[in-house]
C-alpha cells in the first residue's frame, strides 16, 4: 500500500516537471521569434599561398555588411515640411477689383403682371367645361353637367348603351366622329356585341371608355394577345363583369369593316373613344 502511494506522488511530480519544462521551453520560442538576434552569413574568400593549391578563408560575417538587415518601417507623413505632405489648400477669395453682376436689392420688387403674354408660339388649345364629381343629369341620360375645367371628350350620344366619340389622332391618324358614317357602322356594331349581366346593388350610371386604333383595313391595334391592352383602357367601372362585358364586344367586332371610299384618305389608322354605359 505504501509503496502504490509513493509511486502516485512521483507519477504526479513527473508530470508537473514536464509541464514546466514545455512551458519553458515555448516562452523562449516566443521571445525569440519575437525579437530575432543578429543573423551571420558565412562567407568564403580568397586564402593564403599559391593559386593552385591555397586555401581558402571561411568566416562569419554579420549580415548588415551585405545590405540584408532587416526592414524598417519609414514615414515621412507629417514629418516633413513638403507639398506632398502639408500643403494647406484654401479656397481662393474673389477680387474685390473684379467686376460682378450686383445682386438684386430686396426692396427692389417688380411689379407682376397678371395679364396673359402674349407670344408668336402656338399654344393649345383649351376650352372650359364645367364638371362635378358626380355627373348631374337633366332631361335625358346622355347630357351631363360638368361643373369646373376639364379636357377630354363629352359623353357621345349613345345606343343601346354604346356610344362613340373622336379620339385624338396622331401623325397618320385621324379620328372617327361619332356621327360618321363609319363611326354609326361602329356604333351599330358593338351596340349588338354588348350585353353586360346585371350586378346586384349597382347604383348609379357609370361607364367604361376604350380607345380603339383602328387600322384602315379594319384590324383593331387596340387588341394584343386576344386581350384589350390596358393602356387603351381610359375609364373603367367599380363592376368587373361590366367592364368585361366592354371588352369581350370589342373583341368579338375584330376586324371591323375597312375604311369606305373617301373616309381619311391617305391616312393609315383612325382613333376612336367607345363608351359603354352601364346599365344600358
Amino acid at each position: 500500500m505504501e509503496t502504490a502511494k509513493r509511486t502516485n506522488q512521483r507519477t504526479r511530480q513527473g508530470i508537473l516537471l514536464s509541464s514546466a519544462l514545455h512551458s519553458a521551453v515555448l516562452l523562449v520560442c516566443i521571445y525569440f521569434f519575437r525579437n530575432p538576434v543578429g543573423r551571420q552569413i558565412v562567407a568564403a574568400g580568397e586564402g593564403q599561398g599559391s593559386s593552385q593549391g591555397g586555401a581558402i578563408e571561411v568566416g562569419l560575417v554579420p549580415s548588415s555588411e551585405f545590405g540584408l538587415s532587416q526592414p524598417r518601417a519609414v514615414t515621412h507623413l507629417g514629418e516633413n515640411q513638403n507639398e506632398s505632405n502639408n500643403t494647406v489648400v484654401e479656397t481662393r477669395r474673389p477680387d474685390a477689383n473684379t467686376d460682378s453682376e450686383p445682386l438684386p436689392s430686396p426692396d427692389n420688387k417688380e411689379s407682376k403682371d397678371n395679364r396673359a403674354r402674349v407670344t408668336d408660339r402656338p399654344t393649345e388649345n383649351r376650352s372650359d367645361r364645367l364638371f362635378s364629381k358626380t355627373p348631374l343629369n337633366g332631361s335625358s341620360a346622355d347630357k351631363n353637367v360638368v361643373v369646373g375645367r376639364s379636357y377630354g371628350s363629352a359623353t357621345p350620344s349613345l345606343t343601346n348603351g354604346v356610344g362613340v366619340a373622336a379620339g385624338s389622332g396622331g401623325q397618320g391618324t385621324g379620328g372617327v366622329p361619332g356621327g360618321s358614317e363609319y363611326g354609326r357602322r361602329i356604333q351599330s356594331i358593338l351596340s349588338r356585341n354588348y350585353n353586360p349581366p346585371a350586378v346586384p346593388n349597382a347604383g348609379g350610371t357609370t361607364y367604361v371608355v376604350i380607345e380603339l386604333r383602328i387600322a384602315n383595313d379594319g384590324r383593331i391595334l387596340s387588341i394584343v394577345g386576344g386581350r384589350v391592352s390596358p393602356e387603351y383602357i381610359r375609364r373603367s367601372t367599380p363592376y368587373d363583369l361590366v367592364n368585361r362585358a366592354a371588352e369581350r364586344a370589342i373583341i368579338a367586332a375584330n376586324p371591323l369593316p375597312p375604311f369606305p371610299a373617301g373616309f381619311l384618305s391617305g391616312e393609315r389608322e383612325a382613333v376612336a373613344e367607345i363608351w359603354f354605359r352601364y346599365p344600358k
